[in-house]
């Protein structure tokens, strides 16, 4: 079912039979759905495989993904945010395993894209159980760039950290809830950011925190555990004797 918003001359936003409507940066957009006879071939297959691993991977941090690539679709196109950022994942961030399986690169992932320079030679390491600590090094650039990090572990836990140190300071610290309760490496991601003229850097891999180690549990200790028996010297009968402590 489509929805017809200007009357029956207008556009429409759904499904009707085969085509589909929807809006796409401010225009709107009608693309039919064809059907497929023949069986797909082995690349067919492949690239099929590799969008669906670039899908899977960013889908958890998709509204980050938007704001860090919205520049790179102006107003009026046709190509999404999103879709950019699929594309450069698709192209630069594909590599395959053992069994010539795609699967996403995290450390060659862009979040963000833009003309700013990057944070240089960026990396992270925990302080406690949630702290994460940033060191980038000096550049040439003077202006109020602000940090931008996410954090992510490919899979459900992200954090985003919007408006953190500014370039000059070289260094930046914040508190990340539930830190210390993942399960799995998680990856950290810096960029720049400058406000004031809405301009943004390409994000760079500064790294990853990894689980805090598992602590061993406490011994159990049985209340009604019956106390050893202690072999004592009897002076006077040179033999040994078993004393029962109080």
């Amino acid at each position: 079912m489509a929805i017809a918003r200007q009357g029956i001359n207008g556009p429409f936003i759904g499904k009707v039979g085969s085509v589909i409507g929807y809006e796409l940066n401010g225009q709107n957009v009608m693309r039919t759905v064809g059907r497929r006879t023949k069986p797909f071939s082995a690349l067919e297959l492949l690239n099929q495989a590799k969008m669906k691993a670039v899908s899977s991977f960013l889908a958890p941090i998709k509204p980050y993904v938007k704001y860090g690539f919205q520049r790179e679709a102006p107003e009026g196109s046709r190509v999404g945010a999103f879709q950019l950022a699929q594309s450069y994942v698709r192209k630069h961030a594909i590599a395959l395993d053992g069994e010539d399986r795609p699967y996403v690169d995290p450390a060659r992932v862009l979040f963000t894209k833009g003309k700013l320079d990057p944070p240089s030679a960026c990396t992270v390491r925990r302080e406690g159980k949630n702290g994460v600590e940033l060191r980038w090094k000096a550049s040439a650039v003077r202006s109020p760039d602000r940090l931008l990090v996410l954090l992510f572990d490919g899979r459900s836990f992200r954090h985003f950290h919007h408006g953190g140190a500014d370039r000059g300071r070289l260094t930046d610290f914040f508190e990340v809830p539930s830190l210390d309760r993942i399960d799995q490496p998680v990856h950290v991601y810096a960029a720049f950011e400058d406000p004031l003229l809405d301009r943004i850097s390409d994000s760079v891999y500064c790294g990853v925190i990894e689980p805090l180690p598992i602590e061993p549990a406490p011994p159990v200790i049985e209340s009604n555990a019956i106390p050893p028996r202690i072999a004592v010297d009897n002076a006077q009968s040179g033999q040994l004797g078993l004393v029962f402590p109080d």
